[in-house]
Parts: structure tokens; C-alpha cells; sequence
């Protein structure tokens, strides 16, 4: 995401879609911290239901929107494209 952060401004990509990558990198980070603290010390799983939801949004939830907005982006892309061939 910090990737797409830095390209998306040199594609010429909106800026909503600049915040939205940022904003995925923020919730990715929290969750990853949050998962890491919240399990600290837990032998078996499920640990409490913070650490077991902040999992959950590390490795789920926040990969299939971080994979949603990319493709967003590469669609927009291809318009962009095809619409300044034709002309």
C-alpha cells in the first residue's frame, strides 16, 4: 500500500484513491499492532476476540480491499489509456 501510496500520484490517479491506499496502510499497521499486543501472551487459539478481530483484519479483510482498490486503479488506468488512443 505505501507502494500505491507513492505511484498513484505519478499515474495521475485521483487524489480519493491516494488517501484510500494511505488509509489501508494506517488500518493494516493498527491491526498488525493491535493483533500483536492483544495475543501477547496466548498459548491457544482463539486469544480475546480483539486479538482473534484484529487478525482477522490483517490478514483478511484489509488484503481484499487493498486488492479492490488496486484494481480500481489499474482499471482506470486502462480507460485513461484506451480513451487517449482513440482519440
Amino acid at each position: 500500500m505505501f507502494s500505491s501510496f507513492l505511484l498513484f500520484p505519478l499515474f495521475g490517479l485521483p487524489v480519493r484513491l491516494q488517501h484510500a491506499a494511505m488509509t489501508l496502510l494506517v488500518a493494516e499497521i493498527l491491526a498488525l499492532l493491535t493483533w500483536g499486543f492483544a495475543s501477547e501472551g496466548c498459548l491457544e487459539r482463539p486469544c480475546s476476540a480483539v486479538a482473534e478481530a484484529a487478525r482477522t483484519a490483517a490478514s483478511v479483510d484489509v488484503p481484499l480491499l487493498a486488492l479492490a482498490l488496486v484494481t480500481i486503479a489499474v482499471l482506470r488506468g486502462v480507460r485513461a489509456y484506451r480513451r487517449g488512443r482513440v482519440h
